[in-house]
């Protein structure tokens, strides 16, 4: 509209002037024919206003010349009407217009304006009406009404999870004939909460629920009911309701519940007005006053110790399913599903990969087995070999080969020998778990090499004799480069972390330090629990802090001292295995045998480690903590990247 209203008054500063002629000019000019045009405007008091051009003169156009103007020039007057003024300007066909009025001048002004505003007006009425609309939209429950027959998702395809699926059978019985249960007088439970870490089928289950059951699925997350906008996460909560009733027997899942669910008492993520008021009303919704029948809730989170107690309550969540992480039977039945979708060759032995997957969760399993499927792509291949299942893992675990590094032979050979102090001192300690593979081929941002150990079965306890033999092993790199080199090198710095958490975590933990005793002391949660504001805890005074200090160090003292004590009885072993290492790159726990003579040693070379070593199986599960954890830590002491 500004440039519009520019372009209507904007005036050409170049555009040439009108002269003004007095009565007497313009009829002298007429009488010399120097007239050319005339427009004749009448006025109200009976005289003309005539506007036209004229003829310049010899000494008019010499100044016209000199300032561009151009060879005729512009004229108004202001003359009475006569007869003979009027044949005059008839024979140089002078044109009559009428005279504007004072409302034609304004609204010539004001209708270009006037056109504007309401093509404003009209664009901003109707982004209102779409701004009202949405609002009135807002208070409207986000959940998507998943029809029986479009769901896919069987009991059959979610394996792993056996006591899980037994505990919520109930719920699909109940869905499929109620009046079983209402005869007998017993209650379904109203909500059921599945509870596990990320990847262990939390949310599969329940669509397996939904179908199973033959009834419609509400779904939705948490964090949709949260908005800007105060009250209206509760008007989505009682919405999302009112739908599940109307569409009764059904079953609604809201996926990751501690978004909306957290504690209202506690300081961690509370004192949120909006986030409250949906909770309240989710509450009163599970078991309020209104008798709600047939319709199940179902949640799930990874996050169980933030929800609310009045969430968990009998009458709302009654029951709750632990998902968690599978065993080595629940990965083999998760391999099985998973190894459907994909080409196997006839030697790949799933057992094997089950048996070196500790840790990982049904999505890790099913991304090692697409990962295994692009491997074979690339090389183009027929099918998955097991090599492409084990090279699947690593690189899923560790990253993958980067054997475009540039490394000098000098690092190249401390590699080498730090791994074989690692491989060497594990072979020598009686209860650390038997070599998988060592090898010094760099892998993601930060592994120079690796060393991996691979426990026969799933640990989910360790003894003192295996936490100071895994001690040893992983300070067996540090050994090697003070023996070989006499000098250390900065390769050890994740190892050292790891033993430095796994003695502190013996003395002050698990109560295996004498002196110190069976008393915990420190704060061993996730950091996710703890703010990064939040002060140290100190649960202990400066003495025994002190005495602390003194058994940690003098627990990494020892396994130091053990690890250097074995390499150095076993130089020549240590020799053997870094020059094959430099040769091969790679060593399999069969080849570390038979290139130290140790094929008939009863170290854990029976007929099932030799089968993994040859099938080229997995790494070891995680040895810094008692139970078996995500395959990160699973590298025995891998070299960092200097």
């Amino acid at each position: 509209m500004v440039v519009f209203i520019g372009l209507y008054f904007w005036r050409d500063p170049g555009a040439q002037t009108v002269d003004k002629w007095t009565p007497a000019e313009f009829e002298q000019r007429m009488k010399s024919n120097d007239v050319t045009s005339a427009v004749i405007t009448p006025e109200e008091d009976g005289t003309l206003t005539i506007e036209g051009e004229y003829k310049l003169n010899e000494e008019e156009a010499k100044k016209a010349d000199a300032n561009g103007s151009g060879s005729s020039g512009k004229f108004t007057t202001r003359v009475l009407e006569s007869e003979q003024l009027k044949d005059e300007l008839r024979q140089i066909n002078a044109k009559v217009q009428q005279r504007d009025t004072w409302f034609s001048s304004l609204l010539t002004m004001v209708l270009p304006v006037l056109i504007i505003g309401i093509i404003i007006y009209i664009i901003f009425s109707r982004q209102l009406k779409s701004a009202n609309r949405s609002a009135m939209q807002f208070g409207k429950s986000r959940a998507r009404m998943i029809m029986p027959d479009d769901l896919k998702v069987k009991f059959s395809d979610v394996a792993g999870a056996d006591e899980a699926k037994e505990e919520i059978q109930e719920i699909v019985e109940f869905l499929r004939d109620p009046i079983k249960f209402k005869l007998l007088g017993g209650k379904i439970p109203r909500g059921c909460l599945l509870v596990g870490p990320p990847g262990t089928g939390k949310t599969l289950l329940a669509k397996a629920v939904a179908c199973e059951a033959k009834v419609p699925f509400f779904s939705i997350s948490g964090s949709d009911f949260v908005e800007m906008f105060v009250g209206v996460g509760a008007s989505r909560v009682r919405d999302m309701f009112e739908q599940a009733r109307r569409n009764t027997p059904c079953l609604i899942f809201i996926d990751e519940i501690d978004a909306v669910g957290r504690s209202r008492f506690s300081g961690m993520g509370g004192g949120h007005d909006e986030r409250e008021q949906t909770l309240n009303a989710m509450l009163v919704e599970m078991d309020g006053l209104e008798h709600r029948s047939d319709v199940i809730v179902l949640a799930a989170t990874n996050r169980p110790d933030v929800l609310d107690p009045a969430l968990l309550r009998p009458g709302r969540f009654d029951r709750q399913v632990v998902l968690d992480l599978p065993d080595i039977k629940g990965r083999r039945q998760i391999l099985n599903v998973h190894a459907k979708n994909i080409r196997l060759s006839d030697k790949v032995d799933l057992d094997v990969v089950a048996q070196g997957t500790p840790g990982f969760s049904g999505a890790d399993l099913a991304n090692l087995c697409n990962e295994a499927a692009l491997l074979a792509a690339r090389y183009n291949r027929d099918c998955v070999t097991q090599e492409d299942l084990e090279e699947a893992r690593d690189k899923v675990c560790f990253g993958r080969e980067r054997r475009s590094r540039k490394i000098s032979e000098r690092e190249r050979k401390l590699t080498a020998y730090h791994e074989s102090g690692h491989a060497l001192v594990g072979l020598h300690c009686e209860h650390a778990d038997p070599l998988h593979k060592v090898t010094i081929i760099p892998r993601g941002q930060s592994y120079l090499g690796a060393t991996f150990s691979m426990p026969k079965e799933d640990v989910y306890t360790k003894s003192k004799l295996e936490l100071l033999d895994q001690m040893a092993m992983t300070l067996g790199g540090r050994a090697a480069e003070e023996i070989i080199f006499g000098d250390i090198t900065t390769g050890a710095g994740q190892d050292i972390e790891v033993v430095s958490r796994l003695a502190r975590m013996m003395v002050c933990a698990y109560g295996m330090n004498e002196k110190i005793g069976p008393i915990k002391y420190g704060d061993f949660r996730s950091h996710v629990h703890i703010r990064f504001d939040a002060p140290p805890v100190h649960e202990s005074s400066e003495e025994t802090a002190r005495e602390i200090d003194v058994e940690v160090k003098k627990l990494i003292d020892e396994a130091h001292a053990r690890a250097v004590q074995i390499l150095t009885d076993n130089r020549d072993e240590l020799e053997k295995m870094a020059q094959a290492l430099l040769e091969r790159e790679t060593l399999t726990a069969a080849e570390v045998d038979v290139l130290l003579g140790r094929c008939n040693a009863g170290s854990g070379d029976d007929a099932e480690s030799d089968s993994a070593a040859e099938n080229s199986a997995a790494e070891s599960d995680a040895a810094a903590a008692p139970v078996a954890e995500n395959c990160s830590d699973n590298a025995a002491g891998g070299k960092d990247q200097e």
